[in-house]
């Protein structure tokens, strides 16, 4: 469809697959792979539901909760600026049909 289309563009664009795999391997950045919806553990032992809310401020603000075994910095810090909410749900909506 068009809107899956888009979605893959904008995440294909940002280069967002050479850090998150969707297939459940290990990566530099946490799968995608499951993600939507589940319970995600911290680098300070809390834990985070990955919800619509978790990914948007994990894409805009990526220092502010950083998934166990992964260093924070790594996530580029501009994609607050560079994308737009439209891309940030495009996704979003994608990351959710990867279960």
């Amino acid at each position: 469809s068009a809107s899956a289309t888009l979605r893959l563009t904008v995440i294909q664009a940002n280069g967002c697959s050479a850090c998150h795999s969707t297939n459940g391997s290990a990566g530099v950045g946490p799968t995608w792979k499951g993600l939507y919806g589940s319970t995600v553990t911290l680098n300070d032992g809390t834990t985070a539901t990955a919800n619509d809310a978790y990914i948007h401020e994990s894409i805009v603000d990526p220092s502010a909760k950083i998934v166990k075994g992964f260093s924070d910095g790594i996530m580029p810090q501009n994609f607050g600026t560079k994308l737009s909410d439209q891309d940030i749900s495009n996704i979003i909506a994608y990351i959710k049909t990867l279960k």
